[in-house]
């Protein structure tokens, strides 16, 4: 069953308006556009900006672009009826810090750290950062009629915003065509690390020594992957998931309390995701 307890999200300021009125407000004031993918990839939210200038201490103009994190309820995104401006809160809200660049490229091949002899590695093709609660795919309830479901709610938000962030990320790639061959494929998916591996009082941001280390508890890895190979399928990024016959490194899952220590862990839940095609030797090119 969902769980409706708040979780470490990220939200994207897509555009700022400087002098707006919005519906809970009095007088004008600047404001942001905003966009929660674990809500809607879809779907941008006008919220007042004082919150995230405070946060950030920057202009309003210099919002858009920036990436926050606030700890949400994923189960229960504001209503679609709502045109006047919305009044939402942002409880724990907070800058996120940039991804290191060099965690989004290949390693240089004079690194003092590759093997002697080692060649250089070839980056991905196609590098997708989808941002929400990663969902499991592969249990079913039976519903009647002969009628099967997936039991995980998280299994549709999940692949709708794989599939969103695989598309935005392929239109980035000049001349970019669907994979036609076998790929490798490399997921770095980041959990949020439960509540009760923190210590209280002045502990609280400190994880306790008994959590454990990686994630492993449900979801499964394995149902993970199958609904994110689904997504990358709906996006046209290869024709099928059969292609993938390789994962590579880093592969698995990691608590977005590693984000900052552990290559390509983020900040909140959500996937790094990495292709190469292969070539007929069964190589990256």
């Amino acid at each position: 069953m969902p769980s409706d307890k708040p979780l470490k999200t990220v939200i994207t300021v897509l555009a700022a308006e400087p002098n707006t009125r919005l519906g809970c407000c009095d007088a004008d004031g600047p404001a942001v556009w905003v966009r929660v993918t674990a809500w809607s990839p879809r779907r941008a939210f006008l919220t007042d900006a004082a919150p995230f200038l405070a946060v950030s201490g920057r202009e309003t103009e210099d919002l858009p672009g920036l990436r926050f994190f606030a700890d949400l309820d994923l189960n229960n995104p504001p209503k679609n009826d709502d045109t006047s401006g919305e009044h939402l809160e942002w409880p724990g809200l907070g800058l996120c810090p940039p991804v290191p660049a060099e965690w989004l490229t290949a390693r240089d091949e004079d690194d003092p750290g590759a093997p002697a002899g080692a060649e250089e590695e070839v980056p991905p093709v196609l590098s997708v950062i989808a941002r929400g609660l990663p969902g499991p795919q592969g249990s079913k309830t039976h519903v009647g009629g002969g009628r099967m479901i997936e039991s995980s709610a998280k299994v549709k938000p999940w692949r709708d915003v794989v599939a969103w962030s695989a598309i935005a990320a392929r239109n980035r790639v000049r001349g970019w065509s669907q994979l036609t061959g076998p790929v490798a494929l490399s997921l770095t998916f980041t959990m949020p690390r439960p509540r009760s591996h923190f210590g209280t009082g002045r502990n609280a941001e400190v994880v306790r020594p008994s959590a454990p280390a990686r994630p492993d508890v449900t979801p499964d890895l394995d149902k993970l992957v199958r609904a994110t190979c689904d997504a990358l399928k709906t996006a046209r990024v290869y024709r099928d998931d059969a292609q993938v016959v390789e994962y590579r490194a880093p592969f698995g899952q990691w608590y977005d309390t590693d984000h900052g220590t552990v290559p390509l862990v983020l900040d909140g839940p959500g996937c790094v995701i990495q292709l190469w095609p292969l070539d007929a030797k069964g190589a990256g090119r």
